[in-house]
C-alpha cells in the first residue's frame, strides 16, 4: 500500500463536503488556501480554486469510494491512472501557503534602490523603490520620464533588482 498525492478537479463549493466523506476514510486532503485582501477585508481564498491534493492509493479498497465522492470531477491524468504528484512540491505548496498566511513577505529591497519594471506599461523602465504596501501586495516607486518623477504603485511580483531576477513576491525563496 502505497499512499501518493493526487491533484483533484472538484465542484465549486464542495471542498468541504468531500471532506466529510474522504477523512473518515483515511484519506488525507489539501486544499490550500491563502489570505487576501478583498475590499478591505482580509479573507481565506482557494489557491487553486476547484482543485486539492488527495493523499490515497489507487490500489486499495477504499479508492473506488474516493472516485465516485460527491463533489469529485475526476483526478488529473490518464483516465484510468492518475498522476501522482510529488511529496516535495505538496510540501513546498504548504509552506509557501503558511508563508503567504503569515504575512511571510521577504523585503528585498529599501528605500532608494534601484529596481527594473519586468511587465506591463512601463516594463523594461529603471525606477526608485519608494516603499512596500503589503495589504495591496503592490509596492510604490519613483519613475522618471520626461525629465519628471512620478510615484506609480505596481503589483510586487513585476519589480526586480537591475541587477539580477530576484522578483519582489511573498515568500519567494
Amino acid at each position: 500500500m502505497e499512499l501518493r498525492w493526487y491533484a483533484a478537479k472538484v465542484h465549486r463549493g464542495r471542498e468541504s463536503a468531500l471532506r466529510e466523506q474522504l477523512v473518515p476514510l483515511g484519506i488525507e486532503l489539501f486544499h490550500p488556501e491563502i489570505v487576501v485582501n478583498k475590499q478591505g477585508r482580509r479573507k481565506l481564498e482557494p489557491l487553486f480554486p476547484s482543485y486539492l491534493f488527495c493523499k490515497a492509493d489507487p490500489e486499495d479498497t477504499t479508492w473506488l469510494q474516493v472516485r465516485r465522492s460527491r463533489g469529485l470531477k475526476y483526478f488529473l491524468g490518464p483516465e484510468h491512472h492518475p498522476t501522482p504528484v510529488e511529496d516535495g512540491i505538496v510540501e513546498t505548496v504548504r509552506k509557501r501557503v503558511a508563508d503567504w498566511n503569515a504575512g511571510g513577505w521577504r523585503e528585498i529591497f529599501k528605500p532608494g534602490d534601484p529596481v527594473l519594471v519586468n511587465a506591463g506599461p512601463f516594463k523594461g523602465l529603471e525606477a526608485i523603490f519608494v516603499r512596500y504596501m503589503p495589504a495591496k501586495e503592490r509596492c510604490k516607486i519613483l519613475l522618471a520620464t520626461l525629465a519628471r518623477q512620478h510615484e506609480i504603485e505596481l503589483d510586487t511580483a513585476v519589480t526586480s533588482s537591475p541587477s539580477g531576477p530576484n522578483p519582489l513576491s511573498p515568500g519567494a525563496p
